[in-house]
């Protein structure tokens, strides 16, 4: 299912190797998509009624997301991200793609950390060195390259918005020593399941979402 057409259907694509190109577009994108309260509460209903949406949803050890809107054929998804979970924040680590956020409520320590055993691959925390820290607040807004490494540590009422590009490599990578125990790791979805890093939230989980943003006035 795709969303009514909206003027989220004319917005360029995040298909590009020029940060300064992905970081323009989705700037603006995220601005205007934060201003625009009506899109957003219609693209949270919308999650429960698309399966690929609801899919992509998920619960993981570091927070829970919905995928709000997905343009495979411009390389890019819209999250919205919720429910970090402070304990388990402090895990350096990479995407595998360029993404860009804008803080909606609440805010975090953000750590951008310099990598000194090259740009690609495993690492430890002893591969890390401190780089920039910064103090995100509503507002607030960034874009990362795939290949930086990074730490949020976040209040608990904090919900960001995020634009993720194309995949740029095979895998992502954390600092393993600093992963979180498999006891602080999402409940499993049914009883007698295995508790993994992430999986797909429940329709019970995705009501819970919904409401939580209502109740913070950031949707309708």
């Amino acid at each position: 299912m795709r969303t009514a057409t909206t003027w989220l259907d004319g917005v360029p694509s995040l298909d590009s190797r020029d940060l300064r190109d992905v970081q323009r577009i989705s700037c603006t994108l995220l601005d205007r998509l934060a201003g625009d309260r009506d899109l957003l509460t219609r693209l949270v209903s919308e999650v429960l009624r698309d399966p690929e949406r609801l899919a992509a949803s998920r619960v993981t050890l570091l927070l829970n997301r919905l995928s709000l809107y997905q343009a495979a054929d411009r390389g890019f998804e819209i999250r919205l991200n919720m429910n970090p979970r402070p304990g388990n924040q402090r895990v350096a680590h990479d995407h595998c793609y360029a993404f860009a956020t804008r803080i909606l409520t609440g805010g975090y320590v953000h750590v951008v950390r310099r990598r000194t055993n090259g740009w690609d691959g495993p690492f430890t925390g002893a591969d890390l060195e401190p780089g920039i820290v910064t103090i995100e607040r509503p507002g607030s807004a960034y874009t990362l390259g795939e290949a930086m490494v990074h730490q949020a540590v976040m209040e608990p009422d904090t919900v960001t918005l995020f634009v993720r590009g194309p995949r740029r490599k095979q895998r992502s990578h954390a600092a393993q020593e600093l992963m979180p125990g498999k006891e602080t790791w999402p409940a499993p979805a049914q009883p007698g399941e295995q508790a993994v890093e992430s999986r797909p939230v429940t329709v019970d989980e995705y009501m819970r979402m919904r409401d939580y943003l209502i109740q913070r006035r950031l949707t309708n």
